[in-house]
C-alpha cells in the first residue's frame, strides 16, 4: 500500500466543554450521525479533543466531560460498531511529535492569519497574553487530521480555514521531504446552522444557560424556557422566531412539522398563534429530551471506556505508521 493512500474515510472531533445544547445537536452532532447512517463515503472516526480544550480551559474543568460527551453522542445516535471513537490525548506522543515537525513549515504570521484563530484571540484576549498553545491550535488540528491520513473532514464554512492549513502543511511537507502525507479534503456542510439564544442575546450557548436548551437539564426547565422565549409580533419574522422554529422542526415528527407550518402561515397572515406554536414545539421537545435522557442513563462509564480504548487502538496504529513514515522521509535516524 502506497504512502499516499488514505487510512480514514471521515474524520471529525468534539470538544469536551460541558453539556450539549440543542443547538450543538442541530449544528454538528446530527450531521455526524447522518454521515454514519448513510454510509455513502465510508466509516467515520470521531475523537474527543481534550488536548484542544487546553487552549482555553484547565484540565480539571474539561477532563470530567470526556466520557460524558461520548455518552451524549451515543445517546444521539452515534453507533460505536459503525465508527471509531477515541480520546485525543491517547495519541499525545504522536501528536506532539508531528506538531514539532509541522511547526517548522509554517510561520507565526501565517498562523495568525487563520480566521478562526484570529476570532478566538479577538474574543478572549489580545496577542500580548495569548498562549503559544493557542497560536499552535491550527497545527495541532492539522496533526490530528494527517496522523489518520484522513480523506474527508466534514465542516461548516466557518471552519474551512483549519482544513486548508492541514492541506497546506501536507503539501509543504511532501514538497520538502517527498510524497508522504495524503491531502485531506473538505466535506462541505455549507453555512453553519445558527440557533440564537431564546432570550435574544447572540447565539445559543451553554455559557448563557438562561437562553439555552441543555440536553441534560430537567425537561420542565427547558419547557419553561420555550414558553418564555422571544418570538415576534403577528406578521413579523425575527431571528428569535426563526431559531425557535428550527428547534421545533428538528425535534418534531412529520405530522407536527405540518402543524407548525400551518401555524407559521397563520402568524404571517396576522393571527395571534404564538401560544399555540410554542405549545406544539414544547410537546415535540419534551418527547425528544425525555427519549435522549432515557437512552443516556442506560450508558455506563465502563461501556464508554471500552469504546474509546478500542477506538484508540485503531487511531494509535494509524498514527504510529504515519510517524514512522514521516521520520523516514525527513531522514531522522536516531529516534
Amino acid at each position: 500500500m502506497g504512502k499516499l493512500n488514505y487510512k480514514t474515510d471521515v474524520f471529525t472531533g468534539i470538544r469536551p466543554t460541558g453539556g450539549l445544547t440543542i443547538a450543538n445537536v442541530i449544528g454538528s452532532v446530527h450531521t455526524i450521525v447522518e454521515l454514519q447512517n448513510k454510509k455513502e463515503i465510508g466509516r467515520p472516526m470521531v475523537f474527543v479533543a481534550d488536548l484542544h480544550a487546553l487552549t482555553d480551559g484547565e484540565p480539571k474543568d474539561t477532563q470530567q466531560y470526556v466520557l460524558d460527551v461520548v455518552k451524549d453522542y451515543i445517546a444521539l445516535g452515534l453507533n460505536p460498531t459503525n465508527c471509531d471513537i477515541f480520546v485525543q490525548s491517547s495519541l499525545i506522543q504522536e501528536i506532539s511529535e508531528l506538531d514539532l515537525y509541522l511547526s517548522r513549515l509554517v510561520t507565526v504570521s501565517e498562523l495568525l492569519r487563520v480566521p478562526t484563530l484570529k476570532e478566538k484571540i479577538k474574543q478572549n484576549m489580545d496577542l500580548t497574553n495569548a498562549s503559544t498553545l493557542l497560536a499552535m491550535y491550527p497545527i495541532m488540528m492539522a496533526s490530528d487530521i494527517l496522523l489518520q491520513k484522513s480523506k474527508y473532514i466534514p465542516i461548516g464554512e466557518d471552519q474551512v480555514a483549519h482544513v486548508e492549513m492541514a492541506r497546506y502543511l501536507a503539501r509543504k511537507f511532501n514538497k520538502t521531504y517527498g510524497d508522504t502525507l495524503p491531502i485531506p479534503n473538505v466535506l462541505s456542510l455549507g453555512k453553519p446552522v445558527r440557533i440564537n439564544s431564546l432570550v435574544g442575546e447572540g447565539k445559543m450557548s451553554k455559557t448563557n444557560p438562561t437562553g439555552a436548551i441543555l440536553l441534560d437539564d430537567p425537561v420542565d426547565v427547558s419547557l419553561r424556557k420555550v414558553k418564555r422565549a422571544q418570538s415576534a409580533f403577528a406578521k413579523e419574522m425575527t431571528k428569535s422566531l426563526e431559531s425557535l422554529i428550527k428547534i421545533g422542526e428538528f425535534v418534531a415528527e412529520a405530522k407536527e412539522r405540518e402543524e407548525m407550518k400551518g401555524l407559521l402561515q397563520k402568524h404571517m397572515d396576522g393571527e395571534s398563534v404564538m401560544g399555540e406554536l410554542k405549545n406544539l414545539i414544547s410537546i415535540s421537545l419534551e418527547r425528544y429530551l425525555t427519549d435522549f435522557q432515557s437512552k443516556k442513563k442506560k450508558i455506563y462509564d465502563g461501556e464508554v471506556e471500552k469504546v474509546v480504548k478500542e477506538g484508540a487502538v485503531v487511531a494509535k496504529k494509524n498514527a504510529q505508521e504515519v510517524i514512522k513514515e514521516v521520520r523516514s522521509a525527513m531522514g531522522l535516524k536516531y529516534i
